[in-house]
């Protein structure tokens, strides 16, 4: 008797068991801290893991009892990534700064064309293309700039913090390079390399449609390489490249007298060398010339001088804009605004005197090198429950707050982006648990998400639909308060795949007199073995690492929350989001000052405009090129007398030998050049100096502009010099931010 008791009683048990366990997934909607909070170890995109994820709680919520879900962060430490460099990279990152006319970009990792726009991001693989009469500037670090002018194309083939390759397909194109310049410049066309000597130099590089290359150095001087060997073109000198190959010639004259095209390159030269925001910051802070014209510093207690923009009341920072997707970098902010380079990918935003101030971090004496990023924000989403069978999705929406000096910062690419995580609005206290980059100064005073419930600075959480994150122009809003108090902070990165519309900084198609089928595809040159991942590689591995994670992929632009769904929504060509916004800086109006009213027009998309300006430059773009002296004779390139060099160069392979000192940029370097700035001898080690967090960690600069060797014109530096009453105006009447780089 008293078995079957028992056996009945065990059975009982057993009954009610299986029932609390089916009952189990039906509390998936409930708000918990899940398995999201104790997240996995870094693993980068595409590469072995340096160790094996920290296992995910189970997907059921835990109960909600008071610190049962906290993270152990002695057991978490020794798995997260940390500070700045899990996330550094050498990749360059450069922006288009200026556009006029018709500009288009075709991508490297997917071969998507279509239109430029302002602050748009440019990365290894890109092609740069206009039409006819348009231009485009690409400014590539602080000390390299491409300008491009009517018709004409150039792939940057190679871009890293030390070597920058450019590939002239056609048209005429003007290279600018800075002494300081820490990166080696290479400019190819199809059938000659030109390598700059290691000083200030102006390059003027067309290719014909006959086939020949001229190249004109308006100063400094470069070395011309052919497989036949070498030759030499000093400042005032005109080479003209025929035939390739074995068969190449050059000769030298005389360079014709500057025309348009020139002095219009020499004024945006200035320009940028010469703005009075490189007293408030440093060279590295490429785009910074343009807070000249479009804000005021101040000063603020502790921190040294702050950037206030001109905007109107209620402007928060990082939400006239739209999330584009990098290789490498992922998600990457592209502002609306003129001046939307420098302080949405350095320092740091807070909320300061009645209005959002930019703080470019601590920049004394120029020894402060500031570390790019595709934004400084902290990521959010609102609205979430329980996937079953995938973890962690449904998100309802996702939003970002400008980060604060006094933020712990989450990075989302390099060492950080296999990571994901989220912690409740009631963990941000515990923060320092998750790895990151630690704040740039103690305390809480500006630290954006401590104070995320003033109403200031809780109305820069800018937000949208799930399915709105990263397919374009988004109208972002302001969270609620609802959002607010169930919000979910990201400590890794977002778990979002992007679509073929995450690809496309302004959502608009390229026009297609801007696609050149005719340009050249193959260059004399230094043989790069650089490539950009494919998109498809990018968007299989981000998935991976999702499913590694226990986090389900929610594809741009489709509130799916299983990885099947994503994968799928990844690889459709979603619709063109609406035309974004391009504005003029103040500082291009101010340079364009000799525009006419018909090349003003353009700014509001008149392609009549464009058509005029068009007319009126060609002949003055090209027909100095075309002016040559009968002095010059044919000569055959003189075989090159390093061997080393001959080993780059000659069978067109890439060589480590470019770093070292057989180079013609490293024979002619002087220790001028490497010592222009006070400070300049630790810059190339990345390194920063110790933060002392308990004094002002930003000094006023000294007297001495950009690069510290060309002084600064205060305020009216962005006037261009006239260059005479016919010339080009120097803005092109174009959508310019007057210059800026993502270059490291």
């Amino acid at each position: 008797m008293k078995t079957k008791i028992l056996a009945s009683f065990a059975v009982l048990t057993l009954a009610l068991a299986c029932g609390l366990t089916m009952h189990a997934p039906a509390q998936t909607t409930q708000e918990g801290t899940g398995p999201s909070e104790q997240p996995s170890a870094p693993m980068e995109i595409g590469q072995e893991k340096s160790a094996q994820p920290v296992q995910a709680e189970p997907t059921q919520p835990a109960p909600a009892t008071p610190d049962a879900d906290a993270p152990k962060a002695a057991d978490d430490s020794k798995a997260l990534p940390s500070g700045e460099a899990p996330a550094k990279s050498d990749k360059g990152v450069g922006r288009i700064s200026m556009t006029h006319g018709e500009v288009s970009t075709q991508r490297g990792d997917s071969g998507t064309w279509s239109a430029a726009i302002l602050n748009q991001p440019v990365l290894t693989g890109d092609k740069v293309s206009t039409g006819a009469g348009g231009r485009a500037e690409v400014q590539l670090d602080y000390a390299n700039i491409l300008r491009l002018g009517s018709k004409a194309q150039a792939t940057i083939a190679r871009f890293t913090d030390n070597y920058i390759q450019v590939q002239v397909g056609q048209g005429l194109a003007n290279y600018s390079v800075f002494g300081e310049s820490e990166a080696e410049p290479e400019i190819d066309t199809p059938n000659v390399a030109v390598h700059p000597a290691h000083k200030d130099g102006i390059f003027r590089i067309e290719v014909r449609p006959d086939g020949d290359s001229i190249v004109i150095v308006r100063k400094g001087e470069a070395e011309i390489s052919t497989p036949q060997g070498i030759g030499q073109v000093k400042a005032g000198e005109m080479a003209k490249v025929r035939g390739s190959g074995a068969d190449a010639k050059y000769k030298i004259t005389p360079a014709p007298e500057r025309d348009d095209w020139d002095r219009w390159n020499i004024d945006r030269d200035r320009m940028i060398h010469e703005a009075a925001s490189w007293k408030h910051t440093n060279k590295y802070y490429v785009g910074a010339e343009d807070l000249d014209a479009n804000g005021k510093w101040e000063d603020a207690a502790d921190y040294g001088q702050v950037w206030v923009p001109n905007e109107p009341d209620g402007w928060v920072p990082y939400r006239d804009g739209n999330w584009v997707w990098e290789p490498y970098y992922g998600w990457t902010w592209v502002g609306y605004e003129p001046w939307g380079w420098a302080p949405y990918h350095y320092g740091r935003w807070m909320w300061y005197g009645g209005s959002w101030a930019w703080w470019p971090g601590p920049v004394w004496g120029g020894f402060y090198r500031p570390f790019w990023a595709p934004a400084y924000v902290s990521f959010f989403g609102f609205g979430g429950g329980w996937g079953l069978g995938f973890g962690w999705g449904g998100w309802g929406g996702f939003g970002w707050l400008p980060i604060g000096p006094c933020d712990r910062f989450f990075p989302w690419w390099g060492g950080y982006g296999g990571r994901f995580g989220v912690v409740g609005v009631n963990r941000f206290s515990t923060l320092n648990r998750f790895g990151g980059v630690a704040p740039l100064h103690a305390g809480t005073a500006y630290s954006n998400v401590a104070h995320i419930n003033d109403a200031h600075v809780g109305s820069a959480l800018s937000s949208v639909a799930a399915a709105k994150f990263g397919v374009g122009r988004t109208t972002a809003v302001a969270a609620t308060h609802a959002q607010l108090s169930g919000a979910r902070m990201m400590t890794g990165n977002m778990p979002v795949v992007p679509s073929r519309a995450s690809l496309s900084a302004s959502g608009r198609a390229a026009a297609p007199s801007t696609i050149h089928s005719n340009a050249a595809q193959h260059f004399y040159g230094t043989q790069s073995t650089s490539h950009s991942e494919s998109f498809q590689q990018q968007t299989a591995h981000l998935q991976q690492s999702m499913q590694q994670a226990h986090f389900s992929p929610v594809a741009a632009g489709s509130r799916a929350t299983g990885s099947s769904s994503a994968g799928a929504a990844a690889g459709k060509t979603a619709a063109a989001t609406s035309a974004a916004k391009e504005t003029n800086s103040s500082a291009a109006k101010s340079a364009a000052t000799q525009a006419p009213a018909s090349e003003n027009e353009n700014r509001s998309g008149s392609s009549n405009a464009a058509t005029s300006l068009a007319s009126a430059a060609k002949g003055a773009e090209t027909a100095s090129a075309h002016t040559e002296s009968n002095n010059g004779e044919w000569k055959s390139f003189t075989p090159e007398s390093h061997s080393n060099e001959s080993a780059a160069r000659g069978e067109n392979t890439e060589s480590a030998s470019r770093a070292e000192s057989g180079s013609y940029w490293n024979r002619t370097a002087s220790s001028s050049n490497s010592s222009r700035e006070s400070g300049a001898a630790g810059r190339s080690g990345y390194s920063r100096p110790q933060l002392n967090m308990r004094q002002p960690i930003a000094q006023p600069r000294g007297s001495g502009g950009y690069g510290g060797s060309h002084g600064s014109t205060g305020g009216g530096s962005h006037s261009a010099p006239s260059g005479g009453g016919s010339h080009a105006p120097s803005g092109g009447g174009g959508h310019s931010g007057g210059g800026g780089g993502g270059h490291h």
